[in-house]
């Protein structure tokens, strides 16, 4: 006789994930956004799949686990968290497990973080302020070193410069690729009174600047303002009050007598 036996499955087998997975994502992606889908296959013809996120021990992995979440039945990561990639870095590990009822395998997903353009620039800029002074006619001397940072990671989101507000100015402007102010006409000395007198109050020049990269769109920080402060050239004759002086010293006078303290001006 013919007798027909039928075997039954049994869960024996482990799930095998399909492939090594990576996938790219902007940061600052809203939650939600989907990452990419793990997949796996297992000889078994019954049982179902559960996919799940693993904890780690160490406080920077969980950190990165509570970024993200799964869908347990289809696999599918999405962003769940904030993600920086100036505090997070630019590649993020993922540790995930597919588990079939009895036995669970595990794997690593890689995660490329993009940057995007979301630092403003800071503004480097010398220590005191108001205390910038040039000589009179300095057409386009270098006034004073000036530079931009920023934090982003890649250019041109890094790349920043200094700029005048309006890229133009009618009295100064950047050279040096965006780190220095010069003049862009001659300054001259001015005086309280015509043809001498006190230094006006005119030579003193207030320029505003800002910190600006390079992407797209760019990003930009109003920096302090600067006092360039002008200085008449060593172009006048100091002058004594009197033409001649005539003072009388005792014979007996000893060494480092005082005769009489003159006074110059100009």
């Amino acid at each position: 006789m013919t007798v027909d036996v039928n075997v039954q499955d049994i869960n024996d087998n482990y799930p095998r994930f399909t492939q090594l997975f990576r996938a790219s994502i902007y940061e600052n992606a809203s939650p939600g956004t989907v990452v990419l889908q793990v997949t796996s296959t297992d000889a078994d013809e019954s049982g179902v799949t559960r996919y799940s996120l693993l904890p780690s021990s160490s406080a920077s992995s969980s950190a990165v686990a509570d970024m993200f979440a799964i869908d347990s039945e289809a696999g599918t990561i999405t962003v769940a968290g904030d993600i920086d990639r100036e505090s997070t870095g630019d590649v993020l590990v993922v540790r995930v497990a597919a588990n079939d009822g009895a036995y669970h395998a595990e794997t690593t997903v890689t995660i490329d973080v993009l940057d995007e353009n979301d630092v403003a620039p800071v503004c480097r800029l010398p220590g005191s302020l108001n205390a910038i002074q040039t000589t009179e006619d300095a057409r386009l001397t270098v006034i004073v070193n000036v530079s931009a940072t920023d934090a982003d990671e890649t250019s041109p989101n890094r790349d920043a410069v200094i700029s005048l507000p309006g890229s133009w100015s009618r009295d100064f402007v950047v050279v040096d690729g965006g780190e220095a102010l010069a003049w862009r006409r001659s300054m001259p000395f001015q005086t309280t009174l015509p043809g001498g007198g006190r230094s006006s109050p005119l030579n003193a020049h207030r320029v505003s600047l800002a910190a600006v990269d390079g992407g797209r769109p760019c990003l930009w920080t109003s920096c302090q303002p600067l006092t360039v402060s002008v200085l008449a050239e060593n172009a006048f004759t100091p002058q004594f009050a009197l033409s001649s002086y005539s003072v009388a010293v005792p014979n007996n006078a000893s060494v480092g007598f005082t005769v009489m303290t003159l006074h110059a001006r100009y």
